[in-house]
């Protein structure tokens, strides 16, 4: 999704919202400047969005003296202390919006926060600002939490870093956060094309590899205390546990307790309904029909066989996250009266295990899930290189699927939803200059019981290519290319079907069309410039008959090569290196 695409649903929702609440005071204080309400619907659209609230009065302070504070609220965090928040807005033009902040006004919303921290902050004639600001003052003056967002409907400004990191060192344990339009985006996406929920810059939760997490288990006066403990190789126990407790967790860290999980859980899916139905209406039968839940921690010390409460750290649940929020869901819909029965009759069985480092973790991980329908490559999702590929596409109208099936709500018009397996296939055989390898791969993957080698690890199979094909140096932009000349040769020899250029020799015209291309040019600028930049620059302005030539030239040329006897059998360098000594004139792609 383009930027300005993305710009144009918001500004429809802000048109809406203006429409919406054209009766209120705030949006006639505006009326005859369009500018003006919109900045001040774009403060409603963030408090429906992330605050989940329609009654946005009693948060927002914008207006004549706010001190350039346009929301202060608080709220409980996810262990009931209060945090306040406080908001600086800044809406743009969709011109401005592909641009970054400029520097002067995020310096001058750091100032305003810096002045009320240091307790400087005066009065102004906007009495609800006034009122907001004392009781501010008082939280903080009480060693109260507070989080100050910057919000801005452009681009980020990487060169601030440092003002943002002096900033939080001078006034730590203050939080502070810069959400730009390419973050609402990411959020927006997440929220309706992958129906999860995305972390909420407006809920104040702990991350449980940082924090200690207190656990509560259930006991009996039987000998084993209910509990089953295995201490070879690694620490690890069986314990059983109310839904209080696992409501209870999810509360105080929310999604951050799946961070490990292949398989974050599934916002309003037909699994949840059903296991929340159980819950409520078949408590008795809960246990037998569930499965469990599964998690990794980083300090299990030896728990004493009647200890019923306990301290972890490091906590990530990575099996039973759709368990785990519909016990939440179920349990923060009932009735006082319910959660107490539902407490009284329903155990979950909850497995511990001590971390064994990061390989053994990624194991237990595959081999805990592998009674569903999870692939190789899903077990990658979450790397840093994976997320750092699919928030760049978002920028683009190919989007990256990391996790099979992620996208879950119809997408928007012109969007290509493309799995990681095809992106890193074009990537290797196109960019890595490997086709022979994607070849035989996506051959041996016909036969039943073969792994993709793509998505293991050459510390799992000798033949593993993971790192090779993910790591620090690939690039966003070397794939985006590697796409598109895959897309174009498939539309142009096999009705736009990606899987058969990958797994048959027309690979090969995907790899040399690197090669062949930069000869072209070199030919007719007499200079190579950065391939991929010319590569991507000709896509985007739709000139791409000369890739069509190019495609066209490279196949007549392995035809007339393959009438060679000794040309059976040729592997891919053998090919480049003939392709290499073959000459080329301007005139075989002039006509």
């Amino acid at each position: 999704m383009l930027t300005k695409d993305f710009y144009n649903i918001i500004d429809k929702a802000l048109i809406k919202l203006i429409e919406k609440y054209k009766d209120d005071e705030a949006i006639k204080r505006h009326k005859n400047s369009e500018t003006g309400q919109k900045a001040y619907a774009f403060l409603i659209w963030f408090l429906e969005f992330y605050g989940k609230t329609t009654n946005y009065l009693p948060y927002i302070t914008d207006g004549d003296g706010d001190g350039s504070c346009d929301i202060i609220f608080d709220a409980p965090d996810s262990r009931g202390n209060t945090v306040y928040y406080v908001i600086q807005s800044k809406w743009n033009e969709s011109q401005k919006a592909f641009k970054n902040i400029d520097a002067k006004e995020v310096g001058y919303a750091l100032n305003n926060f810096s002045t009320i921290l240091r307790g400087y902050k005066k009065p102004t004639n906007n009495n609800h600002f006034n009122q907001k600001l004392s009781d501010l003052q008082s939280h903080i003056e009480n060693n109260g939490q507070v989080k100050f967002i910057f919000l801005s409907l452009c681009q980020g400004n990487s060169s601030l870093a440092d003002n943002i990191a002096s900033f939080l060192e001078e006034f730590k344990p203050i939080r502070l956060e810069f959400i730009d339009i390419n973050r609402i985006k990411r959020d927006y996406i997440e929220r309706k094309y992958k129906q999860i929920t995305p972390v909420n810059p407006l809920e104040y939760t702990y991350d449980p590899e940082e924090s200690h997490v207190i656990l509560n288990v259930e006991r009996s006066k039987r000998n084993n205390g209910n509990f089953i403990k295995i201490d070879k190789p690694f620490d690890a126990y069986i314990f059983l546990v109310k839904p209080k407790t696992i409501f209870n967790l999810f509360e105080e860290f929310g999604f951050t307790l799946f961070f490990k999980n292949v398989r974050n859980p599934i916002i309003d899916s037909e699994i949840n309904q059903q296991i929340e139905t159980t819950i409520i209406e078949n408590p008795d039968y809960f246990w037998y029909y569930n499965n469990g839940i599964t998690a990794i921690t980083d300090d299990l010390s030896e728990i004493n066989a009647r200890a019923k409460r306990f301290e972890l750290s490091g906590l990530q649940i990575i099996n039973g996250a759709q368990t785990v929020y519909a016990i939440h869901s179920a349990y923060k819909n009932a009735t006082p009266r319910q959660q107490a029965h539902i407490d009284k009759r329903i155990l979950i069985t909850f497995r511990l295990l001590q971390s064994g480092g990061k390989d053994f973790d990624l194991q237990v991980t595959r081999y805990t899930n592998s009674q569903h329908p999870i692939s190789d490559r899903d077990f990658h999702a979450n790397d840093e290189v994976q997320i750092r590929l699919q928030n760049a596409f978002f920028n683009s109208q190919l989007w990256y699927e990391k996790r099979r099936d992620e996208f879950r709500g119809k997408t928007p018009n012109g969007i290509k939803i493309i799995s990681n397996v095809t992106f890193a296939n074009a990537y290797l055989a196109y960019e890595l200059q490997a086709p022979d390898i994607v070849l035989e791969n996506s051959q041996n993957l016909m036969m039943a019981g073969t792994k993709d080698l793509l998505f293991l690890s050459h510390k799992e199979h000798m033949g593993g290519l993971y790192e090779r094909v993910f790591n620090q140096n690939t690039r966003f932009e070397d794939m985006l290319c590697s796409m598109y000349l895959l897309m174009l040769l498939a539309s142009s020899t096999t009705d736009g079907d990606l899987e058969k250029v990958l797994r048959t020799e027309l690979i090969y015209i995907l790899a040399l069309s690197k090669l062949i291309f930069s000869k072209y040019i070199i030919k007719k600028y007499r200079h190579l410039p950065p391939i991929n930049n010319k590569v991507k620059e000709l896509f985007e302005k739709g000139k791409t008959t000369i890739f069509i030539k190019i495609f066209h030239f490279i196949q007549s040329k392995i035809a007339e090569l393959s009438q060679n006897t000794e040309m059976s059998d040729v592997d891919y360098d053998k090919l480049k290196d003939l392709f290499e000594k073959m000459p080329l004139r301007l005139d075989d792609f002039n006509q």
